[in-house]
């Protein structure tokens, strides 16, 4: 039996001024590209108060339109109607990005195209890009239509091969959500995934080397300190164990090598 002493489950085009604007995180966001067209012809100078107007949009998503626009008109020039424009970004991406062979890889490999595995793959290739990045490039071809996708089929016979497809297909998801499809199972199927190199699990990181020596989850020899352990006795025994727990709003994501 358990006896719990903590436990934690947790213008015109291309006429505008391209000033320096500085915004930690992403370089451009997934924004729709007809309004960064709209932009671009209907700006000579870019500032956030005549964005937030113009697209009756926050001050913070003004913010990600100066921001992506100049990213786009450093890159794109003297495009003469939105299909060009779209043609031009496109362009810009593939040459950027290298994204002919980031998608011959997923191709190759089965892998579902989602924001996490383009950008594993464009790292792949040397470069830097993270998720929200990488989930702009997929929102501009689709919008483009330069994006085709087809479904692969997955014979995913075990319940450890059905929760990891549910995670590449959807690039990322919350412990929380598994959960409730999948209750405590998900707890060590997690686990075994994250230890197979599979997975990644932020919060597994710092105590690494103890969880990859962990066989039971559930009865870690000790009382373990940290914020995905829980500490129960054994009341016959009176052994003291530490237990892993994942939480709630982990986010687990896909590791494709």
């Amino acid at each position: 039996m358990k006896e719990h002493h903590s436990s934690t489950e947790h213008g015109k085009l291309f006429q505008l001024s391209l000033g320096l604007w500085r915004m930690p995180g992403s370089n451009f966001y997934p924004l729709p590209l007809k309004n960064l067209y709209k932009l671009a012809t209907s700006m000579r100078e870019l500032d956030v108060n005549s964005i937030m107007a113009l697209l009756k949009v926050s001050k913070r998503k003004a913010e990600q339109y100066e921001k992506t626009l100049n990213w786009i008109l450093g890159r794109v020039k003297d495009a003469k109607s939105m299909d060009e424009f779209f043609e031009r970004v496109a362009e810009a991406l593939l040459s950027e990005y290298k994204l002919d062979k980031a998608f011959a890889l997923l191709m190759d490999r089965s892998i579902p195209l989602s924001p996490s595995s383009l950008s594993s793959a464009i790292r792949g290739n040397g470069m830097n890009i993270n998720d929200t990045e990488a989930k702009a490039i997929i929102s501009w071809l689709k919008e483009g239509g330069f994006l085709k996708e087809r479904r692969v089929p997955i014979l995913a016979l075990s319940l450890e091969e059905r929760v990891l497809e549910d995670i590449r297909s959807r690039g990322s998801l919350t412990y929380s959500s598994l959960r409730k499809v999948y209750g405590d199972s998900a707890r060590r199927i997690i686990f075994s995934l994250w230890k197979k190199g599979l997975v990644n699990v932020s919060s597994f990181e710092k105590y690494r080397k103890l969880l990859e020596s962990v066989e039971d989850i559930d009865r870690i020899p000790g009382n373990v300190s940290g914020k995905v352990f829980s500490t129960w006795q054994d009341r016959i025994s009176g052994e003291v164990y530490s237990e892993l727990v994942i939480p709630l709003r982990e986010r687990i994501s896909a590791r494709w090598h």
